[in-house]
Formats: structure tokens, sequence, C-alpha cells
């Protein structure tokens, strides 16, 4: 049986980052037309945590194995961003 995921923004992109960790199948279900989709009705925003506080451990990990680089740790970003990277 798969585990369904419901939403594919940060909390259901990070809740299949440690499924897929742990090689459990998964489903994720998102109203939108993409991951992140809500995020971006308000894209422009500029978040108030930097990256460090943004980024689920397991999916840093799964992303080092791929050619993916680490946006600066301290640095701010908008909603836009955050789906982007």
């Amino acid at each position: 049986m798969k585990v369904a995921i419901i939403g594919g923004g940060p909390i259901g992109m990070a809740a299949a980052a440690h499924l897929a960790e742990q090689s459990i199948a998964f489903e994720i279900f998102e109203a939108g037309d993409s991951i992140g989709h809500n995020i971006l009705s308000w894209g422009h925003v500029q978040l108030f945590s930097p990256w460090e506080y943004n980024m689920d451990v397991a999916a840093k990990r799964l992303l080092s194995k791929t050619n993916w680089k680490s946006p600066i740790l301290e640095e701010l970003h908008t909603g836009n961003e955050f789906v982007e990277k």
C-alpha cells in the first residue's frame, strides 16, 4: 500500500523525502497545477526566516546526491524563490 500525501507544499514534500529515504511508496495529491501551487499565490512576499530554517534535512540529503546546489543558508527568500529552488 502507498502512503497518501495531501498537498505538494513544503510539508508534503518533506514527508515525501522522509518516505523516499525509507523506501516507502507514496503518492502526492496536489490540487494545484504543480508542487507549491498555493505558495505561488503569495510568491512576491519575502519570508521572514532564512533558507536554513526552511529546508528539510531528508530533502537536503536526497538533493545532495544530484547536481542541486544549496542556496545560501542565511539568505532570505520570497515564496517564488522557495518553490523555484
